[in-house]
């Protein structure tokens, strides 16, 4: 019997997540006022038409229907529009798993979910994320939002341990379990836009994690 394949689409676009995280505008345009912004909208849409290599401060630039000099005005270098574009898909991160926590009945499985379906819908802005060294950008927008992205699941672990425990979970411990809960998500996510199904045939992610959730809320 073959295989369940992943799926390689969202089943249902969320009407919240797509009004925070849908650009309002079309390439080429933007209002008077709100320049960085359209800058981040097009650079987001030259990297899910072509890949990160293809950004560069004139492209985005053209993309947006201003002049050459206006994207290293706002943000400096290409540099300084990644990071900005970077924390952007962070905060579209976050809230694609708080609604597929809302579809879902374990909030630990939801961010794992969540997470999946983000790489499979954004793939070329999830290898850019993942592959940034956040160190060399010291931009607290980009912090604050990778950061919100990492408490999703350390929040999701440490409220199902009291649940389960009474009781907080170790700090250390729940570094690990958050740890080893990400390299799954991180792992099955990888597969799933990196890997064709014919040579990788994915169960859905809700089988294989399954019996990892009660793993990681043993004591």
């Amino acid at each position: 019997m073959p295989h369940a394949r992943a799926r390689r689409e969202l089943p249902h676009e969320d009407r919240t997540v797509s009004a925070i995280t849908t650009p309002p505008d079309a390439p080429g345009t933007y209002h008077h006022g709100d320049l960085p912004a359209a800058l981040r909208r097009a650079a987001w849409e030259i990297v899910a038409e072509s890949g990160a290599r293809a950004l560069t401060l004139r492209a985005c630039a053209r993309r947006a229907g201003v002049s050459h000099a206006a994207p290293a005005h706002h943000f400096g270098s290409l540099n300084g529009l990644v990071a900005e574009m970077v924390a952007d898909g962070y905060e579209r991160m976050v809230a694609r798993i708080a609604a597929t926590q809302q579809d879902v009945s374990d909030p630990v499985m939801g961010c794992g979910l969540g997470y999946i379906r983000f790489a499979i819908e954004f793939p070329q802005h999830f290898r850019l994320m993942l592959s940034l060294d956040l160190r060399a950008h010291p931009l607290p927008r980009l912090a604050q939002a990778s950061e919100a992205a990492r408490a999703c699941l350390r929040n999701a672990l440490s409220t199902a341990w009291c649940a389960q425990h009474g009781s907080p979970p170790p700090a250390e411990l729940l570094q690990q379990r958050t740890l080893l809960a990400w390299s799954a998500a991180h792992g099955y996510a990888a597969l799933a836009i990196d890997h064709p199904a014919q040579s990788v045939p994915l169960f859905p992610p809700e089988l294989i994690f399954a019996p990892l959730i009660p793993a990681l809320l043993a004591p």
